[in-house]
Formats: structure tokens, sequence, C-alpha cells
């Protein structure tokens, strides 16, 4: 299997205080869309560590900035930028096969 991926916005929060009082809950939004059965891309949308700003993460041939991680002030401009990206893919030949909405706690 085939998988296009960034890396998980989990992974910007490694130097934070991890006592249970600065516990954070923070929800994550994937897109897996497939192409030829087991070619795979991902794209995520989450709020950054101090909910500051919309992270958009998506391989960066498909975005097109050229980007593989962006940050926005609104919720509406990065759902614009992720469908952008997705018809893009749509365009190749993707198709969504799944979509995830977690919450993941941040230590």
């Amino acid at each position: 299997m085939n998988t296009v991926t960034a890396p998980s916005p989990a992974d910007n929060f490694a130097g934070l205080d991890r006592s249970p009082r600065n516990f954070r809950h923070v929800r994550i939004l994937r897109w897996t869309f497939r192409r030829d059965g087991d070619d795979a891309v991902v794209c995520e949308l989450a709020l950054t560590g101090q909910d500051r700003e919309y992270e958009l993460r998506a391989p960066a041939e498909w975005n097109p900035t050229g980007l593989q991680v962006e940050r926005f002030d609104d919720a509406m401009t990065a759902f614009q930028r992720h469908a952008m990206i997705e018809r893009l893919l749509r365009d190749m030949g993707w198709s969504l096969d799944e979509f995830q909405s977690e919450g993941v706690t941040v230590h």
C-alpha cells in the first residue's frame, strides 16, 4: 500500500509540560483519498496548540502553494484551501475513501 501523508499535528507538541494539569484536547479532521486501490493521500486539519490558528497538513505536491503545512487565522480560509486540494485530487481520479473526526489529548 502506498500512502502519502504529512506529519501529524500532534508532532508539534513535543516540548510541552506533560503533567495532567496541562492536558488539553484537540480535534483533528482527517480525509483519506484513494486511487487505484492501494494509493492513498491523507489531509488533516486541526487547531494549533495555542488555539490561535488552524493548521492544514497535506502532501506538498497536492497543495497549490507547494507547502506541506499551512496555517490560517480562521476556519473558513482553511476549509477553502482544503476544498482546493480536494478538487485537484478528484480531478486526477482520487476519491474520498474515509473521513475521521478524532479528539486527541495533547500532553
